[in-house]
């Protein structure tokens, strides 16, 4: 840049304010735009400037712009390192510019070394923001009028700095207070990035003003209990009680989780008048796994409010720097945040800086300058703030709420402190960093800081000061007092606002009771009759037409009906019920198999219909194709659910192969968030199953993993194989008191056979069967055989006994877990000459459901009985890779069942 700028010369500069002169529109855009500006600033179009001085001019802009977009690079933002920094291209040699220059009088008036001074105090002090990336120059200018206006630096009142003084002292005098009391217990202290508690409080008083009524927040393990008390207003006895073993519990061994996980919901009365319901979410030690649970549960509280502008609930994430640049699930966070299917209108996110993870260095942690790089890809602005200044993190808290309220965009803040400890209370952090603890063991605290600079300020004295710390140090003595004379009670509930109307689930044989999912025939004709309208006017794609006739001939009862009219039938009668549904997936829309299209799209106009959101209101039915990842889309999908019991929120799997790449979501939120932190849902998981010869990626689900996670009734694993039994089991998810989650083997194959379909008389009468017995049973009650299977491989073996005249009765599990044993023992009661149960699937015998019902069904089978396995053996690929050898295992499975 430099060389090029040293080049110019006083012809080029006339030629060019020629060419701008008869032409500004020729011009190239960046010499326009500075001609532009310097006319603008004389208030003179007509005047011109000798080309020597429109050269400085030029180079001046330059300059000047350099500290905007450079500027952060050599900012004061970490507190372990004060010392001045430059930078090359932030000198004004680089712009062919010499010290004498600072001193000449620019365009503005202003003389040029004026305007650097003020930029570096805008840009280049213990707070800056990092903007260059962002193409937008409303954004842009926005930013620069309030940075440049002084906005980060300008000190706060006496009352406000008072307010941000109690809270670093509450903060620290809580931390100390544990130290001391519960020696080495883990607490995962937040010291080093203190002010996050100012800022998380201040935040809170702005939102409210802004109109905000609820912020829900997600953030790791450090400083949580510190946020818990000083912000959130959880009782300090609770906390306390915690860590002294006096905390009322459930009486299950298995139940709960550590403290520093655990969520907490209040009211904050904020200084205004204003109440804000806040929400910390439960989250496991997986980092970065909250995140798009959080902004789950944020839109479909946004929802239930009518909240379109998105300003009255408020997404708030707190990160860790290793985590925000290490974790994958941060990119596919950020790519959600402006899909329509997924917005919520911006999230706050900080990155807590301890410029560590773990005992891994930065360097060792990202390739990256920065921990918020991955940031850019939004184009937002990233905030960047010393922690030892918690005036300018408060500021840039305030600065942070009101961009995203504007643009409805995210925004980031990057708070760098240290973590004063090793990862926990336990560790020896001078084992691997030996220099950077002795420099934070040396580094006076934030509160110590701030204490001094307002008593230098005359904001407060001594007396003031130690009358605060005093308070803080009574009111956890007796906080502890409590803590330790008697158990403390539980005060949060699981089942208030948009849960009061539901109960935990029920355990044992409370379970099976049978719930009346049946739906008037009359009233399907009248749903089905809607489902098959389309506007006037609207141009179907020819097989979509046919599909349609299809499905108007399985209307009029000329033919079954198949599993993509039933499931459509199912979503119609539960919204009609008063209920909505959310579905998302791969490909969600139309079906990975072409057997769902919700969205109708006109071939000419490209204009969409959706026939479901004909039943109820429009809002009572989403639908979208997700983007390409399964672990933060689940998680969102986790989020919506938790929030809102009356919504079936259900999560598709392009194939149920790819689940697995959500085994976080899974292991840690569905499986266990109702034992871990009596937190309910309702998520339903629809998983494409089935071995056809398409190799280890297209075949299997993996309902072994589901199986081993399964107990104490915490999730349904099941596998309907007729669209009717769908249809029940997707209406008693919604229709029974209680939610839990649901996974579903869905079909592929199977979804035009022409043998898997039901009538609207099975629709409208019973209930979802957990077993599914024979039709006729009485005509096996000879056979000394008796088949149990799932899924697919029901079809095919019903196939081949017909080809091969077997009487051989087929018993169908539809439902995994909870294992109905009862019900499968009263079915084989119907088969008295049985002398051999076969339990045959098409999985290897190490997966499927073998492994896990094979105990089950021994329970009950008499003595004389054994359980036989057929199906392939176990081997450590889910399926082979070769369609011409499955075809020969399959026809072998199906034909050793049989014999």
């Amino acid at each position: 840049m430099s060389t090029y700028l040293n080049q110019l010369n006083t012809a080029y500069i006339e030629e060019l304010q020629a060419k701008y002169d008869s032409d500004p529109q020729g011009l190239d855009p960046t010499w326009k735009s500075f001609f532009d500006g310097h006319a603008f600033a004389n208030g003179n179009a007509e005047k011109r400037l000798a080309a020597d001085d429109l050269a400085f001019e030029f180079k001046a802009a330059k300059f000047i712009q350099a500290y905007r977009e450079m500027g952060h690079l050599v900012a004061d933002v970490n507190p372990l390192d004060r010392s001045p920094k430059s930078h090359a291209l932030l000198e004004p040699e680089s712009f062919g510019l010499s010290a004498a220059d600072l001193g000449r009088e620019i365009a503005t008036g202003e003389m040029l070394g004026d305007v650097i001074a003020s930029l570096k105090q805008s840009y280049c002090g213990t707070a800056t923001v990092e903007y260059s990336h962002i193409g937008d120059p409303t954004v842009r200018t926005w930013l620069e009028e309030r940075i440049e206006s002084q906005l980060l630096t300008t000190p706060f009142d006496a009352a406000t700095q008072k307010r941000i003084l109690t809270k670093l002292i509450e903060t620290e005098t809580f931390e100390n207070f544990i130290h001391r009391r519960f020696v080495a217990q883990k607490r995962f202290s937040g010291e080093g990035n203190d002010a996050i508690i100012p800022m998380i409080d201040d935040l809170i008083e702005q939102a409210a003003l802004s109109g905000c009524d609820e912020i829900v927040f997600g953030t790791a393990h450090r400083g949580r209990l510190s946020l818990l008390a000083q912000v959130f207003g959880k009782e300090i006895k609770a906390i306390f009680a915690a860590f002294a073993g006096t905390l009322e519990t459930d009486s299950n061994p298995g139940d709960g989780d550590v403290k520093y996980h655990l969520g907490f919901t209040g009211k904050r009365q904020t200084s205004s008048g204003k109440a804000v319901d806040i929400s910390l979410i439960s989250n496991p030690s997986h980092l970065e796994a909250i995140n798009p649970v959080i902004t789950g549960i944020v839109r479909a509280k946004q929802l239930l409010k009518n909240d379109g502008d998105r300003m009255k609930t408020l997404p708030v994430l707190m990160h860790g720097d290793a985590s925000f640049a290490g974790q994958g699930s941060i990119y596919e966070l950020l790519n959600m945040a402006n899909l329509k299917g997924y917005t919520v209108g911006g999230t706050i996110h900080v990155i807590i800086n301890n410029q560590i993870g773990f005992t891994a260095t930065p360097d060792e942690g990202r390739s990256t300058r920065s921990a918020t790089d991955i940031a850019k890809m939004l184009e937002v602005p990233i905030f960047r703030v010393n922690a030892d200044d918690p005036d300018a993190a408060v500021r840039c808290m305030r600065l942070a709420l009101e961009y995203r309220n504007t643009f409805k965009q995210d925004v980031f803040i990057d708070l760098m402190g240290y973590r004063r400890y090793g990862h926990n209370e336990g560790d020896e952090p001078a084992f691997t960093q030996p220099t950077l603890y002795q420099n934070i063991n040396q580094h006076p605290r934030v509160a110590e800081q701030y204490e001094q600079h307002l008593t230098r300020s005359n904001v407060l004295g001594r007396s003031d000061i130690t009358k605060i710390r005093d308070a803080c140090n009574e009111r956890y003595e007796q906080a502890l007092s409590v803590s330790k004379n008697g158990k403390v009670p539980r005060t949060e509930t699981s089942f208030e606002g948009e849960w009061k109307d539901f109960v935990p689930f029920p355990l044992g044989d409370d379970f099976f009771t049978p719930t009346k999912t049946a739906v008037d025939q009359k009233r399907l004709e009248e749903l089905g009759q809607k489902l098959l309208t389309t506007p006037a006017g609207f141009h179907l794609h020819p097989k979509i037409q046919r599909l349609l006739d299809d499905r108007r001939e399985m209307q009029a009862g000329k033919r079954g009906i198949d599993w993509g009219f039933g499931e459509a039938l199912a979503f119609a009668s539960i919204i009609a019920d008063g209920y909505r549904i959310r579905l998302s997936g791969q490909d969600s829309e139309r079906g990975t198999f072409s057997h769902r299209h919700a969205v109708l799209h006109d071939v000419e106009s490209n204009n969409v219909h959706i026939p479901l959101s004909q039943i109820g209101k429009p809002t009572d039915f989403e639908v979208m194709n997700s983007l390409l990842s399964e672990y933060a889309v689940m998680g969102f999908e986790f989020g919506e659910a938790l929030a809102d019991p009356r919504k079936m929120v259900m999560w598709e799997a392009q194939f149920g192969d790819f689940a697995n790449g959500a085994q976080i979501i899974i292991d840690q939120f569905i499986l266990g968030s109702a034992y871990k932190w009596q937190r309910y849902c309702g998520l339903v998981l629809l998983l494409p199953h089935g071995y056809e010869g398409q190799g280890p990626e297209h075949s299997s689900a993996r309902v072994e993993r589901f199986l081993q996670g399964a107990a104490q009734h915490n999730i349904q694993v099941c596998s309907a194989t007729t669209p009717a039994q769908y249809f029940h089991l997707l209406r008693r998810q919604m229709l029974r008191n209680y939610r839990l989650p649901l996974v579903v083997l869905t079909p592929k194959s199977f979804l035009r056979n022409p043998k898997a379909i039901s009538t609207y008389a099975d629709f409208a009468t019973g209930t979802f069967q957990e077993i599914l017995n024979e039709t006729n049973a009485d005509g096996f009650k000879k056979s000394k055989r008796v088949i149990l299977c799932s899924g697919k491989i029901y079809y095919e073996l019903l196939a081949a006994r017909e080809n091969l005249k077997k009487e051989v009765p087929l018993i169908r599990v539809e439902q995994f877990y909870p294992f109905a044993g009862h019900t499968l023992a009263t079915i084989l009661k119907f088969y008295p000459k049985a002398e051999k149960i076969v339990w045959c699937q098409e999985e290897p015998q190490n997966m499927g459901a073998y492994t896990f019902v094979k105990d089950r069904i021994a329970t009950i089978l008499e003595r004389s009985l054994e359980l036989a396995y057929v199906g392939r053996p176990a081997q450590a690929n889910v399926s082979g890779g070769y369609a011409h050898v499955h075809e020969i295992e399959q026809k072998r499975i199906v034909e050793e069942a049989l014999s």
